[in-house]
């Protein structure tokens, strides 16, 4: 017999089987006092609160999945936590991102019996005769989120206020039929993110043979039987034995950036600036914060106009961490504007007889930026490359038209690398989307599980 529906009166929500209430949050929490409620305002917890032990903190960065992650749980003392006891939550409640980008995030709490919520987070107590796993289901949806963002107060961003979050719409099937679906949810969902960490893992393995293969060609060549003889130096071990050892700043010249002012700057024009910011492994994101330079400063820093061919690196970033000398090969395709360089960005530029396509790929070997950065500088929190050092790091030169040759198959075996790595992103976002749709399905009720 074919199930009958109604409208549920609910935009998100749409058509419900006959069978189902139409309810508000505050219709399925538990009766109990605070059943729902939010963290303690402002800074009733700070920082300098949390303990190694004592009652377990929640906040933002628990809630990753279905359930709370415990690996980052911080802890207040017990006499701090009963001073803001009316924040607590216990096990099956159900914890949202309360503010921010991660608004209306959420996890089940199945692992601690007692604790606090921070004040960026709000529970919601499931009543005993409903399953928390089918409402965290029914949360989980884009549809429920944006319902809840638009009950969200805030001038400069969105945070759940509690009278609007009590009263948004939901749903009550039988307890029968929210464990059925929450079991059958369970099993597909858990499928789904299977599928998802193997594409990952695949991705991952890929990303490492496309490495293994950079590696390879621009430390060793192309050609497996060539005799090897050993460089003499330890950063680079053995080379062909036809190749050479060269400083750095023997084939390249070094162009450094010009120190634009940020009153200079217009806010929109044909010559773009291009700051550290612009600048990753093999990236140009000119879309990342642009700034802009009228005609007539354009004319005076005209020297400091980028060209294709040349590398462009950054030199400036966090001490020890190797958070910079990132380098790009500057192509045709990027001159879509003319491009003016910063300071602290630098720009290689090839002599003659060197391919700057090899070298763009030979500067990202480990060895080579190990001797790069064994000359850092800097502050405590502020690491700096200067171009002296950099310019007499040895690196291999293989003769140019080898340059050229490994150059050109390393463009062609990384695009095919890319493009199964493509492949396999596409499918992941097949499978979320799958995911999401087959959950909003059920939880409405427009597919009923047999």
């Amino acid at each position: 017999m074919a199930r009958e529906y109604k409208d549920s009166g609910i935009e998100w929500i749409g058509q419900i089987p006959k069978e189902w209430e139409v309810a508000r949050l505050k219709d399925i929490k538990a009766n109990k006092p605070y059943a729902i409620v939010d963290g303690p305002f402002g800074s009733a917890i700070s920082t300098n609160d949390y303990k190694d032990e004592g009652v377990p903190l929640v906040r933002i960065v628990n809630l990753v999945g279905k359930y709370l992650d415990n690996t980052s749980t911080m802890y207040i003392s017990p006499e701090l936590a009963n001073t803001v006891s009316r924040s607590s939550f216990g096990l099956n409640d159900i914890i949202f991102a309360k503010t921010g980008a991660t608004i209306g995030k959420c996890s089940i709490n199945n692992s601690i019996e007692y604790g606090i919520l921070s004040s960026s987070c709000v529970k919601i107590s499931i009543a005993d005769d409903m399953d928390n796993r089918y409402y965290y289901y029914l949360f989980s949806t884009d549809q429920f989120n944006q319902a809840l963002r638009l009950a969200c107060s805030g001038s400069t961003r969105d945070t759940i206020n509690l009278t609007p979050f009590n009263t948004l719409p939901s749903v009550i099937p039988s307890l029968d039929e929210q464990q059925k679906i929450a079991d059958y949810l369970e099993k597909v969902c858990g499928e789904v993110d299977e599928v998802v960490t193997l594409q990952e893992t695949m991705i991952e393995e890929l990303k490492a043979y496309k490495q293994s293969v950079i590696t390879e060609a621009v430390t060793k060549g192309l050609n497996p039987n060539v005799p090897m003889r050993d460089s003499g130096i330890d950063w680079i071990g053995e080379i062909p034995e036809h190749w050479d050892v060269i400083k750095l700043g023997r084939i390249f010249s070094f162009q450094g950036g010009f120190a634009f002012k940020s009153d200079g700057y217009v806010a929109e024009s044909n010559n773009q600036v291009i700051r550290i910011g612009n600048v990753k492994n093999n990236l140009l994101l000119l879309d990342n914060s642009p700034v802009y330079i009228d005609d007539n400063l354009a004319e005076i820093a005209s020297n400091y106009k980028l060209n294709e061919n040349c590398i462009l690196f950054t030199m400036t970033g966090t001490k020890g961490k190797r958070d910079y000398f990132f380098t790009l090969l500057l192509k045709k395709e990027h001159l879509v504007k003319n491009l003016f360089l910063n300071q602290r960005v630098g720009c290689f530029i090839a002599k003659e007889n060197v391919c700057p396509n090899y070298y763009n790929y030979l500067l990202k070997d480990n060895g080579i930026l190990d001797c790069i950065f064994f000359y850092e500088t800097g502050t405590a929190n502020q690491g700096n490359l200067g171009i002296d050092s950099i310019s007499r790091t040895l690196l291999q030169m293989p003769p140019y038209d080898e340059q050229r040759k490994i150059a050109s198959y390393l463009d062609t075996k990384c695009s095919e690398i890319d493009s199964l790595i493509a492949l396999k992103h596409t499918k992941i976002e097949e499978l979320k989307e799958y995911k999401k749709s087959v959950i909003y399905e059920y939880v409405t009720g427009k597919k009923e599980v047999c």
